[in-house]
């Protein structure tokens, strides 16, 4: 196997070999970044005294001659000062002969001919101790065989992304506490979930668990919209691990779960954790994730409420600060002089403690640099204003780093908030153009703009099957997706544009699909929906407290092109994509006319009715007569919503009321279960418009039917339910629909209940373990007493007299 030493920093190669050598001597070793140690990087220390010192050199790719005068600088340090044993470990190519003249310059201490080790060396202890190779990530995804797989895996051509993603970043990874505890909590859960503050690290951590799990022989599957998406995949009896990346939404529960998801989802993570061959990894912002707790119910009763199954990734110790820090500065194109304005006087200490420090930020920080104008010597000036006032960073960026066509590409990317494809893109930049400039950006100039754009500001997914063949494209045809890369400046265009009233005028005007002015839209009456305002989500983002006062959305006239751009859009087609079942090809998704019309009315309710004429409410309401007439009494609900909106408007009374009653004919024809009962009684008490003769006589007889059913249904599916989760879902159904139709509760789910006292009596006896109890869990409790939420405890600051984070740094020249 060809491995590929240069992605790894000088830390990371003392770590490699402190691991190789444990494995070969069998005994525990301790690590020593090089530095004010003398020459000690690693050492084995027994029975108080050192029995062997080993210092690393890593130099990839070069030759003995390459090394040789940095080999006699060390030999000088370290002459007469060692008695013990002395290894010396590079990752330098070594002949028999350059071995023989090591020893020679290294004559000060006690180091024979096989004690020095080469990358050849290193090659052969990976191929004794293969664990060790695993266990450093960095070094297996690295690897030429690795690297080839996962190009040519069947998950590349599902997702291209995930494992462009990760190609890029290996050598940016740095192994913290996280992974272990993830991965303990995959074991006794079969899931986990990887909560956190935006930037942090949640998909990087659960990129590098798929990782572990593809080199132990479990394949891959990632949701794209919902739940749904792995359940189509599960496969009996196979080695699947799933991943569902901010499953809650990036922004807010604004980004709904879809109809039933929470119960779905509930039911899903129910269904892995009963067996040994599935695992479940999903990914949410912290604040998002509070949200869920208070909205959905189902998903409490799915261990959200205790946290056994989530890990908070709320923070990183300073050795690991210190070494993604490290990682960025040692990787990243920086001269010598900017190298060293982060030494002077241990700058990097401000950097490392700095109360916004971020991995997303970092990364921002280093590839930015040569962009953002300061001389070489003021680095370190630079990465401390950034972190001081990261929005700042990103307006520098956007206002003055970019040109005219790049700020549209984003703006309008912005406003998309899922992937586009390419085509779709270019027109939708030219309809916004048409209305800021007079421009026209061809093909050409769009893929110059995307070129210095990806990366830090998008991805571009290339190769993609697309199946279109309304608009001309064949599954066999190959395609393009674009999507903003990072989530925080999606948070900033949010932001930019809610402080430019000119911007979002324009976009409602320029805006070619329906989801693009849905932003806008979503933006304006998101406090009607409880749901905190991008202003609140940029607190959040940078560590801001949350009580202050929220800003205005829109100003007036805004509002109203923003609606007329949701009425003029409401027919098009939209720009979101989809996979199909169990195939690599995406398919343009269908248009909702129903998700699109609430909408319409929401934002015009929240305006107090002054922004829809007569003719376009009667235009809705004859759409939805339409679409009832033709939807199955399962699926009526969604219609309600629109209905309950529409009875506000005299003008479309009698259209409502019409409207109303088709579908209470369809209701009452399909009773089955509590939820149809309590949705058809929804359905002539809650909509607001006036009763006719014929919903008068049917609710009544909906009330009589209802009182018999319950009973019945009570005592029959007490002998259905097989689960406690079953068992409860079935008691809160029930008992939803007494409350409903004002009947006495307890009376009507008895069966119900002796069944779930009898389910929950079953599941005791199988967990009863008697007195024994794992000496592992009581130090649980009694050392870590942040365990039960997943946070680990941060370790004491270690003193300055032998501090590894100086140590860490002092390799960087």
């Amino acid at each position: 196997m060809s491995r590929n030493y240069a992605e790894l920093s000088p830390h990371d190669f003392e770590i490699l070999v402190r691991d190789l050598l444990q494995a070969e001597f069998k005994v525990r070793m301790e690590t020593f970044p090089q530095g004010r140690d003398g020459g000690v990087d690693v050492r084995l220390f027994r029975d108080g005294s050192e029995d062997l010192v080993i210092q690393c050199k890593h130099s990839p790719g070069r030759s003995f001659s390459q090394i040789r005068s940095q080999l006699e600088s060390e030999a000088k340090k370290v002459k007469d000062r060692f008695t013990v044993r002395y290894m010396l470990v590079t990752s330098a190519a070594l002949t028999r002969a350059n071995k023989e003249e090591i020893v020679r310059i290294f004559s000060g201490v006690r180091l024979e001919q096989g004690d020095v080790l080469g990358v050849d060396d290193i090659d052969n202890l990976l191929t004794r101790h293969p664990h060790v190779e695993t266990s450093n990530f960095k070094l297996w995804i690295t690897s030429s065989a690795v690297l080839e797989y996962l190009l040519k895996s069947e998950l590349y051509r599902r997702s291209s992304g995930l494992v462009e993603r990760i190609i890029k970043r290996r050598r940016l990874y740095v192994h913290s506490e996280a992974y272990a505890a993830s991965l303990s909590l995959i074991d006794r859960h079969r899931v986990c979930i990887i909560s956190g503050e935006p930037g942090i690290g949640k998909t990087t951590l659960a990129e590098t668990l798929l990782v572990k799990f593809i080199a132990d022989g479990w394949q891959v599957h990632m949701a794209s919209e919902d739940i749904a998406d792995i359940e189509r995949v599960w496969r009996p009896n196979e080695k699947q691990v799933f991943l569902y990346d901010d499953f809650l939404g990036q922004n807010s529960l604004l980004d709904n779960l879809n109809k039933n998801e929470d119960s779905r989802l509930a039911q899903f993570i129910d269904r892995v954790q009963e067996v040994d061959d599935k695992i479940l990894i999903m990914t949410t912002r912290e604040y998002i994730l509070q949200q869920a707790r208070q909205v959905y119910e189902r998903l409490q009763r799915a261990q959200l409420e205790e946290g056994k199954i989530i890990l908070n990734l709320s923070h990183y110790t300073r050795e690991q600060k210190a070494r993604i820090f490290y990682n960025h500065i040692y990787f990243a194109d920086l001269s010598e002089v900017a190298r060293r304005s982060l030494l002077h006087e241990k700058n990097y200490l401000e950097i490392v403690h700095h109360s916004n420090f971020n991995p997303r930020l970092i990364e921002l920080v280093t590839s930015n640099f040569h962009n953002s104008g300061y001389e070489d010597g003021d680095f370190f000036k630079y990465a401390l204003k950034a972190l001081s006032d990261p929005r700042d960073l990103w307006e520098r960026i956007f206002e003055s780093q970019l040109s005219s066509l790049e700020r549209h590409v984003l703006l309008v990317l912005a406003t998309v908030r899922e992937r586009i494809e390419l085509t779709d893109l270019h027109r939708a930049l030219n309809a916004y153009e048409s209305v800021v400039s007079d421009r026209s950006t061809s093909r050409h100039q769009l893929h110059l703009a995307l070129k210095k754009l990806q990366g830090t500001f998008v991805n571009v997914i290339g190769n993609v099957h697309l199946d279109d063949q309304a608009n001309g494209i064949h599954p066999e045809n190959l395609s393009t997706f674009v999507q903003l890369a990072n989530p925080s400046f999606i948070d900033y265009i949010s932001s930019y544009l809610s402080s430019h009233p000119a911007e979002i005028h324009h976009m409602a005007r320029g805006c070619l699909f329906y989801e693009q002015v849905e932003t806008l839209a979503h933006w304006e009456i998101g406090e009607s929906l409880e749901s905190p305002t991008f202003s609140s989500l940029m607190d959040a983002f940078f560590g801001r407290p949350r009580n202050r006062k929220q800003a205005v959305r829109l100003v007036p006239g805004q509002q109203r092109a923003v609606m007329e751009g949701l009425v003029r859009l409401a027919g098009a087609r939209s720009c979101f994509w989809g996979q199909r079942f169990n195939q690599t090809t995406w398919v343009r998704k269908t248009v909702s006319l129903q998700s699109r019309h609430l909408l319409i009315l929401m934002l015009d309710s929240k305006h107090d009715h002054t922004l829809l004429s007569e003719e376009i409410l009667t235009g809705i309401a004859d759409e939805m007569s339409r679409r009832i007439a033709k939807t199955a009494a399962d699926f009526l609900d969604g219609e309600l919503r629109v209905m309950r909106y529409l009875a506000k408007y005299s003008c479309v009374t009698k259209q409502v009321v019409s409207a109303r009653d088709a579908a209470g004919k369809k209701r009452m024809e399909s009773l089955h279960r509590p939820s149809d009962y309590q949705s058809a009684l929804s359905i002539f008490c809650d909509v607001g418009v006036k009763e006719t003769e014929w919903s008068q006589a049917a609710e009544n007889e909906l009330r009589e039917k209802f009182y018999d059913f319950a009973s019945s249904w009570d005592d029959e599916q007490s002998n259905n339910v097989n689960s406690v989760m079953e068992c409860e879902d079935a008691i809160e159904e029930l008992t939803d629909a007494l409350v409903a139709f004002d009947i006495e509760t307890d009376l009507e789910v008895r069966d119900l209940r002796e069944r779930l006292e009898m389910l929950q009596d079953e599941v005791a006896e199988e967990l009863d373990f008697g007195e024994e109890m794992d000496p592992d869990d009581e130090d649980d409790d009694d050392d870590h007493p942040n365990r039960d939420n997943g946070a680990f405890p941060v370790p004491n600051y270690p003193t300055a007299k032998d501090d590894p984070v100086d140590d860490l740094f002092d390799t960087l020249l």
